[in-house]
């Protein structure tokens, strides 16, 4: 599903009024960093408050509110689902939860974009490279990013950062899922 810059704007603002605290995790932070005006996909929020787990209510409350749909996450955390203009954008909410496990460290050195009125917090694009190779999936979509961002500049020290955060057993697996879409240079 496709929605606007100000669409995103919209829901990140009205979260953020709901007192709902959250950083961009999913690839909606590189097409950020890619400067695309129409975005596709869900949107993955690592929320840092609310807790997503703990305050189920509060999100069945907050989506009651706005005429959201509520529903799950393929880990059990909320999800909420809001019409935007071409259908409807899917709003999933995560915290370091089951096979989730997002280094405090990235979740502080963000990227910030004011878009529409509203700020908006996302992890960098190097990071995101590094979560989703340790998720292992979508690989052949990451690879296309990764090309896309070669040209426009990466970070190869944020990389090997994200990569030092994790022990020296997943590490490997993910420096080898990133050889494969074509960091050989890690």
């Amino acid at each position: 599903m496709k929605y606007k810059i100000e669409e995103l704007a919209e829901v990140i603002k009205t979260l953020e009024e709901e007192g709902v605290q959250a950083v961009i995790i999913g690839d909606t932070s590189i097409q950020l960093a890619l400067g695309f005006n129409e975005l596709e996909g869900d949107l993955d929020l690592f929320v840092l408050n609310p807790s997503p787990v703990a305050e189920k209510d509060f999100f069945n409350q907050l989506a009651d509110k706005n005429n959201w749909e509520i529903s799950t996450t393929e880990v059990g955390t909320p999800s909420i689902i809001i019409s935007v203009s071409e259908g409807h954008l899917v709003v999933e909410l995560y915290e370091n939860y089951m096979d989730i496990d997002i280094p405090l460290e990235i979740l502080e050195d963000i990227v910030e974009y004011r878009l529409a009125g509203t700020r908006i917090k996302a992890i960098k694009p190097e990071y995101y490279i590094v979560l989703k190779a340790r998720q292992g999936i979508d690989l052949d979509e990451l690879k296309k990013y990764v090309a896309y961002l070669k040209q426009k500049g990466l970070n190869l020290k944020l990389i090997e950062y994200a990569l030092s955060l994790y022990p020296e057993d997943e590490k490997e697996l993910i420096q080898d899922r990133l050889r494969s879409i074509g960091l050989e240079t890690l």
